[in-house]
Formats: structure tokens, sequence, C-alpha cells
């Protein structure tokens, strides 16, 4: 006992040194501009980060549904050159050599074409799935960004998903980094689907008004949802990953704690941040505090919103990010100095963030901005001084708790349980509820290290509990949940099919995909999380693209062939995730 107590305090005591002498610096590296495009943009960036005593790079490898790396699942990003994988060489470069870099994936979320034209790629979300659209309340779809797509409906929050956790399992990314990741404004988020799901959950008929407080709500929890989606099975997959995301600071910063339900993160664009953190979902906060320092108001604008983050961490890291872009270089260090000090409580940040790489300096607007200024990463050098690790995350090295997620069907059908409610108990003792999206699946991350009980409720469905669930510290675990009785013989293993008679109903749980599959028209292989055999299947219902390692629920019927070779046709599959 005293030698884990002495280890303990020794992990502390290194954390807490590892802190005072760490923090935070990147550049966001937007794909529009000069960056990545080309081997030697990768270089010049790198020798420009490192001259600026940087740690870290945040990336922009999605701007509208495409992609600056080599993806299965979106179009090729048209600005790259042909068959240039710039994330891959990124990471190599930036990790290999001296001092190591940090990767952070940037990702635009809620943007996914912009507004004059179509894509023209097959594999365009809009082109797979033109019904994901985000609306507002009349019916336009054409955002201020774009097309965009719409956190209500469950295609594309799955789409999403997979988008991200594609780039989570296959680089070695140091973190994912959400941007847009809202909806642009209080009228907007009336996906038909999603307006449909919000009256049956709540009995509701017709479009419900921009400021119903109800439906405000039903948005937010939307974008929330996909959030805690992604981060409990991202850090299930890679524990040291972080996950970050760019945040709104639209006007005056809060007063209060109190205040923030007025700010227009969380009142207009339905971006609730400070939730997240004290969630948990979120790592590091990086709110975008672009203001003009030369005027008096935005100012003071920016030294609110950076005294309420360095307040308001909930245990988790806050960077406050700089609109260079907007400053002299006066002006953008004379910044920087207020978001390293403490705040009057005492508080600090753990770093900065500066917008951009490309846009270095400027005079108040963006149209006015100096590119690619040398002068300027010199002199972020000089002014730092020496390149210093980014901060530890104790959460990370020394974790106490683990994620418990998994998805709740219906047995019969196995489509998912939209809204089911699934309680968390331990040791009899409630410890979470929580709501099922649209495709089912929940979340409860950061449990304490133990053995727990789940119940599953839905409306119309006999309940089911689940007990013996062990969640480990540092770790994940992913349970599909079935309500009702299944018609279909339920499979553990694919070698058993053999024995089954031509035209049984079989239901398989937790299988995993053995091979990309991205044609609907192919069959879809799939084999037993432990063992050799494997299973065609026909995919019946319309499904998005399944890759390698990912874990699904099949339902369908057994054929045979004259040659005894077991096909699984007239199947439903749904997607469980990557775990």
């Amino acid at each position: 006992m005293r030698h884990g107590w002495t280890l303990v305090a020794g992990i502390a005591m290194t954390i807490a040194l590892a802190q005072a002498q760490a923090e935070f610096r990147g550049f966001w590296v937007d794909g529009f501009n000069e960056g990545f495009h080309t081997p030697e943009q990768v270089e010049t960036l790198l020798q420009r980060v490192r001259a600026a005593q940087m740690n870290a790079v945040i990336v922009q490898m999605r701007k509208r549904g495409d992609a600056h790396y080599l993806s299965p699942l979106e179009p090729f990003a048209t600005q790259q050159q042909a068959g240039f994988d710039a994330l891959a060489y990124l990471i190599e470069k930036a990790h290999g050599e001296t001092p190591r870099l940090e990767v952070h994936v940037w990702v635009n979320s809620h943007p996914i074409w912009p507004g004059s034209g179509w894509p023209n790629d097959p594999k365009h979300i809009l082109n797979r799935a033109p019904e994901i659209q985000t609306e507002d309340y009349d019916g336009n779809r054409i955002t201020e960004v774009g097309y965009g797509g719409d956190w209500g409906h469950p295609l594309y929050h799955e789409w999403f998903t997979k988008v991200v956790l594609d780039i989570v399992r296959r680089y070695e990314i140091d973190g994912i980094h959400f941007d847009y990741i809202r909806y642009t404004g209080e009228r907007w988020g009336y996906n038909p689907t999603s307006v449909a799901r919000f009256n049956r959950r709540y009995g509701r008929t017709g479009k419900p008004d921009p400021t119903d407080p109800l439906w405000k709500q039903w948005r937010r929890d939307q974008v929330s949802a996909v959030v805690r989606k992604i981060y409990a099975q991202a850090t299930t997959l890679k524990p040291p990953l972080k996950v970050s995301a760019a945040l709104i600071t639209w006007g005056d910063g809060p007063q209060t704690s109190d205040d923030w339900v007025n700010r227009s993160a969380y009142r207009a664009v339905f971006q609730d941040w400070q939730g997240w953190l004290k969630e948990g979902i979120l790592d590091m906060a990086i709110p975008m505090v672009y203001y003009d320092e030369s005027n008096p108001s935005r100012a003071a604008f920016f030294r609110n919103w950076a005294t309420f983050l360095k307040d308001h961490q909930h245990g988790r890291i806050g960077v406050v990010g700089i609109g260079n872009y907007l400053n002299s270089l006066e002006n953008t260090l004379k910044q920087v100095e207020f978001a390293r000090a403490p705040s009057p409580a005492g508080n600090r940040a753990y770093g900065v963030n500066f917008f951009s790489y490309a846009a270095t300096s400027g005079v108040g607007t963006e149209e006015g901005s100096r590119r690619y200024e040398e002068a300027f990463y010199r002199a972020l050098g000089d002014y730092f001084g020496e390149w210093v690790p980014t901060p530890p995350m104790a959460w990370k090295i020394a974790p106490t708790a683990g994620h418990l997620m998994g998805t709740v069907l219906d047995a019969r059908t196995l489509t998912p349980v939209d809204g089911a409610t699934v309680e968390v108990y331990r040791e009899g003792s409630l410890v979470r509820t929580l709501t099922t999206d649209g495709n089912g699946f929940f979340a409860a991350v950061h449990l304490p290290a133990g053995v727990y009980t789940l119940i599953a409720r839905a409306e119309g469905l006999p309940a089911h509990s689940l007990g013996a669930v062990w969640v480990a510290a540092g770790m994940g675990v992913n349970l599909p949940v079935l309500l009702g009785e299944a018609e279909a013989q339920t499979i553990r293993r694919l070698e058993s099919l053999a024995q089954l008679p031509d035209g049984t109903p079989v239901l398989l749980l937790n299988k995993v995909v053995a091979a990309d599959w991205l044609q609907a028209d192919a069959p879809l292989q799939i084999r037993d999380a432990l063992g050799e055999a494997t299973a065609a299947i026909r995919v019946d219902a319309p499904a998005l693209p399944l890759l390698q390692g990912d874990r699904v629920a099949v339902l369908g019927t057994l054929r045979k062939d004259a040659g005894g070779t077991v096909v699984i046709e007239q199947a439903r599959v749904h997607w469980l995730g990557v775990l």
C-alpha cells in the first residue's frame, strides 16, 4: 500500500512539474491557403513553426466534405497535389524531427459545400445522402457558410462520426479538432427528419418556433450528442488523443458563470462548450477570441473572454485563440501577454493558438491581413525564447475512469431506439441517466473504474437489464443492447451458421467488418471478433459505407448455395462504431 501511494504521489508531482514548464503554442493552418498542399509547403510550414517556437499545428484536413488526406469516404481536395497525402507526410516530418511537434487534425463539422454549385464526385455526402442538409425556418438550405449537415439527422451524425474515427484509426495524430461544431443561427436546424424526431419525442405537431426553449435545447442536445459519440470512441481507440474545438465568443464575454446561457454560443448557435468541459467530452477548449486590440471596446471583449476561460476550465485545458490576422505584431504580443497572465482569481490558461499561419498580421479586418511574414514567425520565436512541451493531461496520463457506451436496438427489426433511457447503476445506486441519440447510441464518459449495471427503457418495449459490466481505467466498453424479443435466431459464432437450415432468420451482434465495403451492390464480408470464420452479407436496406474493423449488427435470412456456402440475404445492417 505504501508503494502504491508513493507511485501516485510521484505521478502527481511529475504532472505538476510538467504543467509549470509547459504550454500549448500552435497555429491554425487552413486548407484554403498554402500550408500543406505539396511536400514543399509542408517543409516550409514546419520550418516556420519551429522558428516561432510553436509545439503544435492544427491543420485543416476537412474543409467542406472533402479530404486533404487519402480518405476512403470523402473526395480528395481539389487544392491538393494529386496523390499527396498531406497528413501522412506532415506526421512523419513533425514527429520525426526535433523538437517533436504535435499534429491536430482540424475538421470542419457543419459546412459541407459552398453555396454555389453542387459537388460532382459521387463520394460526396451531398450525393450519397442529400436529405441530411440543414434548413432554416422558411425551408432555405444555403447558410452563411454554404450547404450544411444537420445534427438532428441520424445519417449525418453517423457520417461525420465515421469520417473522424477513420482519421483517428489510420493516422498517428495527437488530436482531433472540431470547427463549426454548431448550427449557424437560431433559425437553422429545421431538417424535416430532425423536426419529426422532436415532435415524436415531445408529442408535438407542426414546426416549432425558433425561440421555443424546448426546441432550442433539442438542437443543443444534437450537437452535444455527436461530440460525446466521437469523444467516447476516439479516446477509447487512442487514450492519449486530445479532443479540442474552435469555439464561439461573439460579443462581450459572460459577466458571471450564470451569464453563460445568454452568450451567442449557447443561446444562438447551440454550442454548449461549457457543458462539454464539465462533462469531460472536450479535453481542450480553444475559444476564438478574435478581436482588434486597437479598438478599445473590442480589446475589452478579448480580455473578458480570456478571463472567463481562465476561470471556467472545469478541470480541463483552456487555450486562448488569438486573432493575429486582425492585429499588428505589437498588438498580437500584447494579447498573448494578457492570455498568459493569471486572472484576478489566480487562474491561468494553458496556452495560445494563432489564427492564422497564413494571415500573419492585419489592421482590423480580414481583408487587410498580410500573408506569410517571416518577421512574424521570427518575432514569436524571439518572444517565447525556447520550445516547451504541451501541457500534460492528468486524466490521460494517470486515468482513474473509463467510458461506457452502447447502442440500443429494437430486437425485432434492428432499428435504433431513438430517445431510449439508459440508467447506469453502481452498487445499487443510480449514477447516470442517459438518453440515446437518433442512432440509438449512448455514452457515459469518465466513469470511475468498477462494475456497473445498465437498465434500458423505451416506450412500447420491455425494459432490459444488463449486469456485471466492467469499466476499466483509461479504457472503454461498447455494448449492443436489444429491447424486445428477437424473432430471428441470435448467432454468437459464425461457424454455427453451417448447422442451420436454409431460410432461417438470423441476428448477428457485434461482428467485425472484414474488408472495406464501399459499394452497396457488393457483398459485405464480416467476421467474429475472435476467430477466422467469415460470412457474406447481401445488404437489402440502403446503408452508408463501412470500413474494415467497424463493428456491426446484422439481421437477415440464411441462404446456402449448392456448394454449401453461407450467405445472409435481405439483410439489414446497423453500424455500432469502431470498438
